[in-house]
């Protein structure tokens, strides 16, 4: 995803990664620490794989915020600059 300010992005694109690391960390260490047969495992690691990816969908809507932000903002210029056409 982009966005206009570049420090903005690189600090959310570094947020979305440590997101989607955690997300994977998070299925492998419930997968592994849990005792019990292969299907309790597997849920156990979907279990702690769906916190992980909150973390993500988090992430993903402040990109979506800043987003339309910016878009928001470039609808209001085209408006404005429409407006004073109109006006002469």
């Amino acid at each position: 995803m982009h966005l206009s300010s570049k420090h903005l992005n690189i600090i959310l694109n570094i947020l979305l990664g440590a997101a989607w690391a955690a997300t994977i960390y998070l299925f492998f260490y419930g997968f592994v620490t849990f005792r019990g047969n292969l299907i309790l495992k597997f849920l156990n690691g979907g279990l702690h794989l769906v916190f992980g990816l909150i973390f993500v969908l988090i992430v993903e809507l402040i990109f979506n915020f800043f987003k339309m932000l910016d878009e928001q903002k470039k609808t209001n210029r085209l408006l404005k600059e429409l407006l004073e056409k109109e006006c002469d």
